[in-house]
C-alpha cells in the first residue's frame, strides 16, 4: 500500500512550479520598481467575490452578508472570529475561548456537530481555500487584526466549492494602502491576556507588499485554559505582463500551548465555574501546532471581456494533541494539504442584457500521517496506531449569471470526485487498510428581480454534500484502526426566497425564508470506553427551516442602528438510535431564536464607539432533548479614539465584555458522556490597548 501514498506526492510538483513562477515574477517586479510613498486609510468598495463571479450583493438571488473593517470593529479585542460575525442572522457560534478546541461555527445548522475546528462551512482566505478537501477548517493560523473584508454566503453552496459547503465565509486580508506605513499595537485584558502586533506596508511602482507579526497569550478564564501563539504573514500583489495581476501570500504560525479544560457536569460547574475537569488536568489535555502556508493567484485578462485565473497553494500542519485518556490519548499528526485550480471567465454585454460565464477545474490533496500513542498522564507512551490517510478531490464546475433588464438568472453545476485511502502501518492486530469513493453532483439555480429602485425579490434552489472528515472516519468506536464502515456522506437541498435592498441612503434590509432537507446528518456522540473522545454517526434525515432578517438605519452620518434576528427550527425528520425513535426531536446545539442589536458611532473627530446586545433562546445538548441549555443575553461595549499628529496616528481603545455579568456557557459539548456538557463563560471582563501608525 505504501506506493499509493507516495505516488500522490508527485502532484506537489505542479504546485511548487506554480508558486515558483509566481514569486519569480513578483521579485522581478519589485527589483525594477521604485518605492512610492502615497497611502490612504479608507477602504474602497469591493464587489462580492465569494460567488467566483464578481457581483453586487443585493442583485444576487442568495442571502449574503458583507462588511469591511472599520474603526468601530478595530476597537474590539480581536481574539476570536466571533467578534466579527455576531450580527449575522442564521449564524451561531460557540467555544470562542477554548483555544484547543477552536471556534465552533454554524450557518443554518451546518457546522454545529464540530467537536473541534469548523466543519461543514467552506473557508476561503485571500482566494485560497482554508478548508481541507475532507471538510475540516481551522482559523488558528489567521491574524484577526489583518482582516479587511468578510463575505458570508448562507446555505448549501457545493455548486461553487464542493465538499463541506453548507455556507461560505470568504475573508480578505489585503491591505488597501497607497504609501509606506508602519504600525505597532499592544492589547491587555482580563485573565492575563496580552497581544502584541507589528505591521508594515510598502508600495512600489508595480505593486505592494505587507508584512505582519503577532504574539498573543492568555491564562484563560478557567483553570488549564491558557494559550500562546505567534504568527507571521506576508501578503503582496504585482502587476506583470500587460494588465495581469499576481497576488501571493505566506503564513507561519507556532502555537506551543493551547490547554483544554474539558467539559463539566452541571453540579461541578455550579460549584466552581472556573474549574477544569480533573481528568483533563491529570492527562494535561491540550494541543500544540506548527503550520506553514504559501499560495499564489495569477489573473490574466485576454480582452476586455475575457479572463484566465490560476491559483496554487501548499499547507503543512504539524499537530500534537493530548486527550484525557490513556490508550491512544496522544496524537501526532502531520498534514500536507495542497491544491490548484484554473478558471476561464467570459463576459458579454448588450444594450438590455449581459451574460457572465465561468468554467473551471479544482484539484486538492490532503495527506495525513497520523500516529497515536498512550497518554501516560502527560507523557508520550507506546505507539497504538500508525496510519496514512489520503483524501483527494478533482472537480469541474460551470457558473452563469445572465441579466436582462431587471431580471437576473444565476445557475451553476459542479461534479466532484472524492477518493479516500487509508494505509495501516501498524499491522500487528491485522491490516485495517481500506479505500472509499464519494462522488457528488450539485446544481444551483436562482432568480433575482428588481421591483423598485435598489429593491429586489429573489429565490433559489441549491444543494450541498458533506463527507465525514478524515478524523471522523478514522474515529472508529470499535477501538480498531481503519475507516468507520458505518459512516456516510451528508446531502442537503436548500430552498430560499427573500426581499432585500435599500429604501433610501439611510435604510438597508434583507428578509429571508429558507427550508433545507438533509439526509445522513453527521451527529457527534461519546462512549464510556473513550471518555473525552468524539465519535460520529448518521441520522436518517432532518428538516431545517427559518426566517431571518437584518436591518440597518443611519440616524445621522455618524450614528447607525443595526438589528438582526433568526427564527429557526432544526428537527430530525427520521432518526432511530437503538430502540429509541428520535424523529421530531430538535437538533442539539442550535437555539430556536437569536437576536442582536447594536448602536454604532463614528465621528469625524476620530471618536468611535459600539454597544451590542445579543440574546439567544434555549437549546438542547443531546439528541434525545433531555438536557436543555437555558437562554442567555450578552452586552458588550467598546470605545476608541483616533488622532493624527503629522504622520503619526494614535489609536487608544477600550472595551468591556459581558457587561450584564451573565452566567452562560461558552461551549456545550454535544451528547457528552457522563453529562459533561458544560464549559462556563467568563463574567464581566475588560481589555484595552493602543495602536500607533506611521505614514
Amino acid at each position: 500500500m505504501q506506493p499509493k501514498f507516495y505516488n500522490l506526492m508527485s502532484s506537489i510538483k505542479f504546485q511548487i512550479l506554480l508558486l515558483s513562477i509566481s514569486f519569480f515574477f513578483s521579485t522581478i517586479s519589485a527589483t525594477y520598481s521604485q518605492t512610492d510613498s502615497t497611502s490612504t486609510f479608507d477602504l474602497p468598495t469591493v464587489k462580492l467575490t465569494a460567488l467566483r463571479i464578481a457581483a453586487i450583493p443585493r442583485k444576487q438571488p442568495f442571502s449574503i452578508a458583507t462588511f469591511q473593517m472599520n474603526p468601530i470593529l478595530a476597537n474590539g479585542q480581536q481574539m476570536s472570529l466571533q467578534e466579527y460575525l455576531s450580527e449575522i442572522p442564521g449564524l451561531f457560534s460557540l467555544n470562542a475561548n477554548n483555544y484547543s478546541q477552536d471556534l465552533r461555527l454554524s450557518i443554518r445548522g451546518f457546522g454545529a456537530r464540530s467537536a473541534f475546528g469548523i466543519r461543514g462551512i467552506k473557508l476561503i482566505v485571500d482566494g485560497i481555500p482554508e478548508t481541507t478537501p475532507d471538510g475540516q477548517g481551522q482559523l488558528d493560523n489567521l491574524n484577526l487584526s489583518n482582516i479587511q473584508r468578510i463575505e458570508i454566503l448562507k446555505g448549501p453552496s457545493s455548486a461553487l466549492y464542493g465538499n463541506a459547503s453548507g455556507g461560505v465565509i470568504n475573508i480578505s486580508t489585503n491591505d488597501s494602502f497607497d504609501k509606506y506605513y508602519g504600525e505597532a499595537g499592544v492589547t491587555f485584558g482580563s485573565f492575563g491576556m496580552q497581544r502584541y502586533q507589528l505591521k508594515t506596508g510598502i508600495k512600489y511602482k508595480n505593486g505592494k507588499i505587507s508584512l505582519r507579526g503577532l504574539h498573543s497569550k492568555s491564562n484563560g478564564f478557567r483553570e488549564s485554559s491558557g494559550f500562546q501563539t505567534t504568527n507571521f504573514e506576508l501578503n503582496g500583489s504585482n502587476k506583470i505582463f500587460k494588465n495581469s495581476k499576481l497576488t501571493y501570500l505566506a503564513n507561519y504560525t507556532n502555537s506551543p500551548i493551547a490547554d483544554d479544560p474539558g467539559g463539566l457536569d452541571l453540579e461541578s460547574v455550579e460549584e466552581n465555574r472556573k474549574a477544569a475537569r480533573d481528568r483533563n488536568v491529570l492527562f494535561e489535555a491540550g494541543e500544540a501546532i506548527d503550520q506553514f502556508k504559501v499560495g499564489s493567484t495569477l489573473e490574466i485578462p485576454f480582452k476586455v471581456n475575457q479572463k484566465l485565473k490560476v491559483y496554487g497553494f501548499y499547507n503543512n500542519r504539524n499537530f500534537e494533541g493530548r486527550l484525557p485518556f490513556e490508550f491512544g490519548g496522544w496524537i501526532d499528526l502531520n498534514r500536507q494539504y495542497f491544491g490548484s485550480g484554473i478558471s476561464y471567465a467570459f463576459n458579454k454585454k448588450q444594450a438590455q442584457s449581459s451574460n457572465k460565464f465561468l468554467v473551471g477545474i479544482d484539484q486538492a490533496y490532503q495527506l495525513d500521517q497520523r500516529m497515536r500513542f498512550q497518554n501516560l498522564e502527560g507523557t508520550k507512551g507506546e505507539l497504538t496506531l500508525d496510519q496514512n490517510e489520503i483524501f483527494s478531490n478533482v472537480a469541474i464546475y460551470a457558473l452563469n449569471h445572465f441579466t436582462i433588464n431587471k431580471l437576473m438568472l444565476s445557475a451553476g453545476i459542479r461534479f466532484d470526485q472524492n477518493n479516500i485511502i487509508l494505509e495501516d502501518e501498524k499491522t500487528v492486530d491485522g491490516d485495517q487498510s481500506g479505500e472509499r469513493s464519494l462522488p457528488s453532483f450539485n446544481p444551483s439555480i436562482g432568480l433575482n428581480y428588481e421591483i423598485g429602485n435598489r429593491q429586489h425579490l429573489y429565490g433559489s434552489f441549491r444543494s450541498s454534500f458533506e463527507t465525514p472528515a478524515l478524523s471522523e472516519l478514522t474515529a472508529n468506536p470499535s477501538g480498531q484502526a481503519g475507516l468507520n464502515p458505518n459512516l456516510d456522506a451528508q446531502q442537503s437541498y436548500n430552498y430560499e426566497m427573500g426581499y432585500k435592498g435599500m429604501y433610501s441612503e439611510k435604510f438597508d434590509f434583507d428578509f429571508t425564508l429558507f427550508h433545507i432537507n438533509t439526509t445522513n446528518d453527521l451527529v457527534p456522540y461519546e462512549i464510556e470506553a473513550f471518555p473525552g473522545r468524539t465519535f460520529f454517526r448518521n441520522a436518517g434525515s432532518t428538516t431545517r427551516q427559518g426566517f431571518e432578517y437584518w436591518i440597518q438605519y443611519r440616524l445621522l452620518k455618524s450614528l447607525s442602528i443595526r438589528t438582526a434576528s433568526a427564527f429557526s427550527k432544526y428537527k430530525y425528520k427520521a432518526f432511530e438510535l437503538g430502540s429509541s425513535d428520535l424523529s421530531g426531536k430538535e437538533l442539539p446545539g442550535l437555539p430556536f431564536r437569536t437576536y442582536s442589536a447594536s448602536l454604532n458611532y463614528q465621528s469625524k473627530n476620530g471618536i468611535s464607539a459600539r454597544i451590542i446586545f445579543r440574546k439567544f433562546s434555549a437549546f438542547f445538548a443531546d439528541d434525545s432533548n433531555q438536557v436543555e441549555i437555558p437562554g442567555y443575553s450578552i452586552l458588550d461595549i467598546n470605545f476608541g479614539y483616533r488622532h493624527q499628529f503629522n504622520k503619526v496616528i494614535l489609536n487608544p481603545f477600550f472595551g468591556i465584555n459581558n457587561l450584564l455579568d451573565s452566567n452562560y456557557y461558552d461551549n456545550i459539548r454535544l451528547n457528552a458522556f457522563g453529562s459533561r456538557y458544560y464549559e462556563a463563560a467568563a463574567g464581566i471582563h475588560v481589555f484595552g490597548g493602543i495602536r500607533i501608525r506611521f505614514e
